[in-house]
This record gives structure tokens, sequence and C-alpha cells, in this order.
């Protein structure tokens, strides 16, 4: 049993109190409808403020092409590229340590090569409050993106996933199977960055 769960049958048993003697089928019904009604309290909650943070997101269409994980944060770090076909400054999910984290990391993955509607929230680092950091609370799915790439402009994405390094880049394409020129398709992009290492911030 986890921590959360057994502080709600802890909370259900109060609520109920002791159990007299004889009834315990009666009391145990109890405790187990107190519990139910204690985690749906506790579920409204969640839902509460997750509706706040999508209210507060800003909003802007990308393609989702490749999904990290950082080591040291566990927080998943998604590369986008933006309609005007350049990648996005990195978005990170909630830290993979933690239930809507690993959810959205799985969610992200499953929508690789898809355009994707990013609700995003400028959020202060816990370790350096001067710093923010860019947190998705929301992908919408717009389905696979079958737009062709132009050449330079996939090579382009490439490089800047690789930070720069034109070797790496070069190395990700032609691992990647890519032609040296033509345009390429969203599928064949996300295979190149797949190819690149991972890199941890």
């Amino acid at each position: 049993m986890n921590p959360r769960d057994l502080d709600l049958v802890i909370a259900a048993v109060h609520a109920v109190g002791p159990c007299p003697a004889g009834e315990e089928a009666d009391w145990t019904d109890r405790v187990r409808e107190r519990e139910r009604a204690v985690g749906l309290y506790v579920l409204g909650d969640t839902v509460g403020q997750d509706i706040a943070r999508l209210d507060a997101a800003k909003q802007f269409t990308a393609t989702l092409l490749d999904v990290k994980v950082e080591s040291s944060s566990t927080r998943g770090v998604l590369v986008l590229r933006n309609t005007s076909g350049e990648l996005e400054q990195p978005i990170r999910t909630d830290r993979g340590d933690c239930e809507a984290g690993r959810a959205m990391i799985e969610r992200a993955r499953a929508l690789i090569g898809h355009r994707v509607r990013v609700y995003q929230l400028n959020e202060r680092m816990a370790s350096n409050p001067k710093l923010e950091v860019r947190i998705v609370v929301h992908l919408a799915d717009f389905g696979l993106d079958t737009d062709p790439v132009h050449e330079n402009s996939a090579k382009q994405n490439v490089l800047a996933a690789a930070e720069g390094d034109t070797a790496l880049a070069q190395h990700a394409w032609s691992q990647a199977g890519l032609p040296e020129s033509g345009a390429v398709s969203v599928r064949q992009l996300t295979d190149a960055l797949a190819r690149l290492p991972q890199a941890d911030a």
C-alpha cells in the first residue's frame, strides 16, 4: 500500500470511530465508504489544481519530434518543431518520479511524430527561484504530421538538436538513412533525432 492510500485508510478509520464488538463486517464497510469519500475529495483537489494550471498556460501548435529523459531531474524533455520550422527551446515535464510526470512522459512518447497543441507554463526552479523552466501541462493530439520537411529545414533541426555539433548531426543523419538531398518525412526526421546521444542538462 502506498503512503497516500494508507493515509486515506487512517483518515477513514478515524472518521468512523472504534469498532464495536461483533460489528466488524459493518464497521469495515463504513470504513471503505469513508475511504472512498476521502479519496474522491483528494482527487477533486488534484483535478482543481490541474485545471488551474491549464487556465494559466500559454498555448502553441508544434510537431513533437523526440522525448529525452534527464537522469539528474527525471524530467522528460520534449523536442518540438514549431510552425516556423524551428526547434522550440526545451520544454520539460513534471518530474518523472511523480505520477503526473510519468504519465506526461508516456503520453509524449506516444505522440512522437504528431502535431500537438502544447499547453506550457513557466515555473520557477526550486533550486534557484531566480530562474524559470518551461513545463508542459497538457498535450492535445492533432494527429500524425504528414507534411514533408524541406531538406535544409530538417538538417537545421538536427544540427540544433545536436547543439551545433556538425559531425554529430551528420552522423545521426547518415545513421538514420536519410537522403543527401530532397525533402524528408517527419518520421525520418524523428529517426535522425533519436540517433543523437542523450544530453543531460
